[in-house]
């Protein structure tokens, strides 16, 4: 996602050497939706592929109604899943998606009907595996009933933890893995995030009243577990919150995005880092 604008204009060269490294680096899942862009970022990713297209995986998602290049609504009708879905095969020059989500849920189509198309989808050999984006433990029980939801896909980092409190617990003996979408707080827990006023105008930040100058100071001021941690183990904050993350049992994932080469390797390297009980435990209290 961030690699076509939404955080501010990113070089087309540079969004493309980033995933070629990513694949040096041995990424081999990368997630991105027809509405990032729009569609821009799903024809980014198939040019950069190029060749590798077929040994990666990659999600997508649907769910949202374009017009003229800006979001018009919500749209999970079974027809307009079926447009988007061609339309994302398109793009990404591919036969078929490895994961197929429904980016937000659509108050006005029951997730039955959603799923059920979804499912047909599955069954034509168009998607390999279903995912539902910013849904609830109610709608992902409804959602199985119909058909295995193998990923659901939720904010989920340091400083957004309302996962923890019904969706992940609901996950427990299940076959859902559960994705962490913006693991680093769009940047907070990178620590290294300019100040609001030297954001590009385009930055989707802006909007976001986490990144105003009083909360900002304010959610700065309760990491600071995490900013000692970091010192102490002598990396960097984001390699250290992608791992507490990661420590939270083997169905959870990450997808943290970068705009340029030192922030592809930290994230990666976060892999490598165990924290103890101690430092979780101390993350566990930030927030």
């Amino acid at each position: 996602m961030p690699l076509t604008g939404i955080y501010g204009p990113v070089c087309r060269d540079n969004a493309l050497k980033i995933i070629h490294h990513a694949l040096d680096l041995g990424v081999s899942s990368f997630d991105t939706a027809e509405l990032y862009g729009p569609y821009v970022n799903e024809e980014l990713l198939a040019e950069a592929l190029g060749s590798n297209l077929a040994r990666v995986e990659i999600a997508t998602k649907f769910g949202y109604r374009i017009h003229d290049g800006k979001i018009a609504g919500l749209d999970s009708r079974p027809k307009s899943i079926r447009f988007a879905v061609e339309g994302s095969l398109r793009r990404l020059r591919r036969d078929y998606v490895d994961v197929l989500y429904q980016h937000r849920p659509d108050p006005a189509v029951p997730v039955e009907d959603v799923v059920g198309t979804m499912a047909d989808l599955a069954r034509e050999g168009k998607v390999l595996a279903l995912g539902l984006s910013g849904a609830q433990p109610d709608s992902l029980r409804r959602a199985s009933a119909i058909h295995p939801i193998a990923f659901i896909q939720n904010e989920y980092s340091l400083i957004a933890r309302d996962p923890e409190k019904t969706l992940l617990p609901s996950l427990l003996g299940t076959q859902t893995q559960f994705v962490c979408y913006s693991p680093l707080g769009r940047g907070i827990l990178a620590g290294k995030l300019p100040k609001a006023t030297q954001q590009s105008p385009t930055d989707y930040r802006n909007k976001d009243d986490r990144f105003q100058p009083k909360r900002h100071a304010e959610l700065v001021d309760r990491l600071a577990p995490l900013w000692q941690i970091a010192a102490t183990r002598s990396a960097s904050p984001a390699a250290i919150a992608l791992a507490w993350l990661l420590s939270k049992g083997p169905t959870i994932q990450v997808i943290p995005g970068a705009t340029d080469i030192e922030q592809l390797r930290t994230n990666t390297c976060s892999t490598d880092l165990i924290l103890t009980d101690g430092e979780i435990a101390a993350l566990d209290l930030t927030i």
